[in-house]
């Protein structure tokens, strides 16, 4: 299997003999006396061959050593239980006989007391319990998984070694199951399919998770705020919002993302690329999210997010949870405040869009006239200008806007709305500027 010219006897594993990043010294942590013990081999300092050991390899001799001496303990005190069981004699009671079988398992708790060695890293590797642990922990990165044979593959990423290669494409594998699922991508065989829809998937658990977009069952909960997901993936993504980890900066507008993935996605804009296109209105968007809000809405009037409390529907999510807020009396929460002039927002991206009042800074620029804008939103309110889009129609009399807060406002012509109040005589208005209007006729304003 390895050609002898090409191995570096100073730079390889003892065990292994593969070439790792990380080694440790086969005569740190007691390693030469355990590969002793274990193996029946002899190691000499200074005797000509690899005096290094990777991770994976050190893992795994304090492991199986650790199993060792668990086999050895356990022998030791089945061995003292029947002893004691003989010695008994007849007059002793149940309970007699219970407390002293107590008291040698105690005395037999550790059998490796005169030993030399440290054991405590042991412990930490592989627990002594006579109960299985719930969980195995890698010592490298301090994943932790149910199963010692998913520690054991979940090691095989910290060696790299990859030997069950493609023989399409040439992409390497550490187990020979990624292999299996890899080649069915090139035979297309799709063979787990879901009964509800008909949808194809290559591997069982991807339509194990795709039936609980059918089911709505979400077994996976966050352990901070107890919400519940389909994936452990997403509790993963979700657990963001809390740590506020967000390592990944745009070098544009300096806006943090949580994974590259998203700040990809959000250089789009700044891009200009709107890959998905409405097929009604030809409307482009950046994100596919926005184009099916943006149908619902606009075109289908699909409404899939209900209130359980009064039964209105709404398109997108967060109309559904503004919504919600009349029922629950709450009041969007302003955490976020403006350092220079100490106004509060309700998020980070609210703070950084106001800020650009301060700095003026603008970083959207409008393709068509070269006019710059300091939020997205704005930039695409404005190129409706230059198009003559307006998509925003009125059900009453037809009469078409840019924008969907106009429309509301003119709506209420129809409707007889007036939801601004004057606090001191009582007059209504259909607008907040209106009111703002109004209110110097008392000699002050309102907020809005």
């Amino acid at each position: 299997m390895y050609n002898p010219a090409n191995l570096q006897i100073e730079r390889i594993c003892r065990v292994c003999l593969n070439e790792n990043e990380e080694m440790k010294h086969v005569f740190e942590e007691c390693l030469f006396e355990k590969l002793k013990e274990l193996a029946t081999i002899q190691i000499e300092e200074n005797d000509g061959l690899p005096n290094l050991l990777c991770n994976y390899c050190v893992h795994e001799v304090n492991r199986w050593y650790s199993f060792k001496l668990q086999v050895i303990k356990s022998d030791k005190t089945l061995r003292s239980i029947q002893k004691e069981h003989e010695n008994c004699s007849n007059n002793h009671t149940n309970k007699d006989n219970t407390e002293s079988l107590r008291q040698i398992k105690k005395q037999h708790e550790d059998i490796s007391e005169n030993s030399d060695c440290d054991q405590n890293d042991d412990d930490t590797l592989y627990k002594s319990d006579p109960q299985l642990p719930q969980t195995f922990q890698c010592d490298i990165c301090k994943k932790e998984v149910k199963t010692i044979h998913s520690l054991r593959r979940h090691m095989k990423i910290h060696t790299g070694v990859k030997p069950h290669t493609c023989k399409i494409c040439g992409k390497s594998f550490a187990e020979p199951g990624n292999l299996t699922k890899h080649a069915r991508r090139h035979t297309n065989d799709k063979k787990h399919q879901c009964n509800e829809c008909g949808l194809r998937f290559y591997e069982r658990n991807k339509l194990t998770i795709h039936i609980r977009t059918h089911t709505g069952e979400k077994p996976y909960s966050c352990k901070v705020c107890s919400r519940a997901f389909a994936t452990p993936a997403q509790v993963q993504i979700h657990m963001k919002t809390h740590t506020g980890d967000k390592p990944y900066n745009c070098d544009i507008c300096n806006k943090a993302f949580p994974y590259s993935g998203s700040l990809e996605t959000h250089k789009k804009i700044h891009r200009g690329e709107r890959a998905f296109v409405c097929r009604d209105c030809g409307r482009s968007f950046s994100q596919k999210v926005n184009l099916d809000s943006h149908v619902r809405t606009k075109h289908t009037h699909e409404c899939p997010y209900m209130c359980n409390d009064c039964g209105k529907a709404y398109p997108t999510k967060d109309q559904l949870k503004n919504h919600l807020r009349h029922h629950t009396g709450e009041k969007r929460p302003l955490k976020h405040t403006c350092s220079v002039c100490e106004k509060s927002f309700g998020t980070p991206a609210e703070v950084r869009i106001h800020m650009r009042i301060h700095t003026d800074e603008r970083p959207y620029q409008c393709d068509l006239c070269g006019k710059k804008f300091r939020a997205s939103s704005h930039m695409t309110s404005h190129r409706r200008i230059h198009t003559g889009e307006k998509n925003h129609c009125c059900m009453y009399c037809g009469k078409a806007f840019r924008e969907s807060s106009t429309l509301k406002i003119h709506i209420r012509t129809h409707t007889g709305e007036r939801p601004y109040s004057c606090k001191l005589c009582g007059m209504s208005f259909t607008q907040s500027n209106t009111l703002n209007t109004h209110m110097k006729i008392h000699g002050t304003a309102t907020n809005g």
